[in-house]
């Protein structure tokens, strides 16, 4: 195990279950997922009160712009705590997003769904720059 982990938030069961397998039993990291972004902005916030490791990076769906994923984004953003965990998109609207859009939200990459669980954590590495 590498010992990162990964805060994932995506609100389909299914797809977090396939996430959860694909990132501990192939990229080897601990995943630690919710089902919104209050839930896990909660986490973050919990994390950082109870003094317990914050995550490597954040896998974030964005189908949740209907519940403004992009202003939790900038609140992600604009908290000193938060601000310097990576966030990667995970999301059927990768093409809607620009690198200058990308780049501006300061998010450090975005995945297409659907996407192949077996290439999905190297995808992750590369986009983070972790060693494999």
């Amino acid at each position: 195990m590498s010992g990162k982990l990964i805060l994932l938030i995506d609100h389909e069961a299914s797809v977090r279950a396939i996430l959860q397998v694909c990132l501990s039993r192939l990229g080897g990291w601990d995943v630690l997922s919710v089902s919104s972004l209050s839930q896990g902005l909660e986490v973050l916030m919990l994390k950082e009160a109870l003094l317990i490791r914050r995550p490597d990076a954040i896998l974030l769906d964005m189908p949740m712009l209907a519940t403004d994923g992009l202003g939790v984004i900038q609140e992600f953003r604009n908290h000193p705590l938060i601000q310097p965990i990576p966030i990667v998109l995970i999301t059927a609207k990768a093409s809607w997003f620009s690198p200058q859009q990308l780049k501006q939200m300061r998010i450090v990459g975005a995945i297409a769904k659907p996407f192949n669980p077996i290439k999905l954590p190297k995808q992750i590495t590369d986009i983070l720059n972790w060693e494999s």
